[in-house]
């Protein structure tokens, strides 16, 4: 018997709750080539309210983070930091509803 609840609890609840705590719930976006302030950006806010994926931002299927591939120039075919951010954002956003203005998602401290 104990055998099986353990078992259960390692195919079952174990990989939910890494999951659900493997991210961290505010990233803050530093600056990224401009003036504005950095983002507060709410991880938990937008998995459980907005119902988004990992997928949906991080592109790639992996969850590095954006200046992994995206630089402060760009570099190739590879869109710089800033553009990256403003084009993932903007999009989600324009499809959504979500904030659009500059002093939104920028707020200062």
């Amino acid at each position: 018997m104990y055998k099986k609840l353990l078992f259960n609890c390692m195919m079952f609840i174990l990989p939910i709750s890494v999951t659900l705590y493997a991210f961290p719930k505010v990233v803050v976006i530093e600056k990224t080539g401009h003036r504005k302030p950095p983002i507060k950006f709410n991880h938990q806010a937008h998995i459980e309210k907005y119902n988004t994926e990992c997928i949906d931002c991080h592109h790639k299927g992996t969850n590095k983070k954006c200046s992994t591939c995206h630089k402060k120039r760009d570099v190739g075919n590879v869109i710089n930091l800033k553009g990256a951010y403003h084009q993932q954002c903007h999009d989600c956003h324009r499809k959504t509803k979500g904030p659009r203005s500059c002093g939104r998602c920028h707020v200062e401290k």
